[in-house]
């Protein structure tokens, strides 16, 4: 009877305990410090994948719509029959007023820092025709829609010596020209260290 007691006295301490290996403090229900093996798993097919936070916690992670884990094998999915539009983040970038005919060299919209994440430059505050000959800032691969706001003219030269020749802009025909309000679609090119026009409404 005695034993008995015990061992009821016993239980709800395992019961509730947490277990460490490697360390008496045990932070969670089972904490190991140190390297972990887990052998013979080819038997298993998981229905979800796991993932460790900052602190080592062990937890779900969740697979979005367009991945499939399938036969313990995760890929894209290619069954969807829809595809979600492209979003393009923006950002505005003022220019001075200035004087007709203005020339803007080595144009610095602030693509490595303020905007590196946004694709859409809206440019505004201009009230006469102006150039662009170059945009600072190019990276292999980089996209960028320029969208000239105003009602004035937006002027892209082409192989302009007046910007760095890495921010200068090739736009595969002569000077390009907005008749007002329009957009200029350039990628930059890293092996030719130039802005490729690849797009362009006026």
């Amino acid at each position: 009877m005695k034993n008995l007691l015990y061992s009821f006295c016993l239980f709800p301490f395992f019961l509730f305990s947490q277990v460490g290996i490697n360390t008496t403090t045990p932070q969670e229900t089972l904490h190991v410090e140190g390297t972990l093996c887990v052998t013979d798993t080819s038997t298993k097919i998981p229905l979800k994948i796991s993932g460790l936070d900052a602190n080592g916690t062990l937890g779900d992670v969740v697979i979005g719509a367009n991945l499939q884990l399938t036969g313990n094998v995760l890929s894209a999915n290619t069954s969807s029959t829809t595809s979600s539009p492209t979003t393009y983040l923006s950002a505005t970038v003022n220019l001075p007023t200035g004087s007709p005919g203005d020339e803007f060299d080595d144009l610095d919209i602030s693509l490595s820092t303020l905007n590196a994440n946004m694709v859409v430059i809206r440019l505004e505050g201009r009230s006469f025709n102006y150039k662009i000959t170059g945009i600072s800032g190019g990276t292999d691969g980089r996209h960028l829609i320029l969208f000239n706001v105003e009602a004035v003219n937006m002027n892209l030269n082409d192989e302009d010596t007046s910007s760095l020749a890495q921010n200068r802009i090739i736009t595969l025909a002569n000077n390009l020209l907005t008749s007002g309000r329009g957009t200029a679609e350039l990628v930059y090119d890293g092996a030719l260290q130039r802005w490729v026009v690849i797009g362009f409404r006026n």
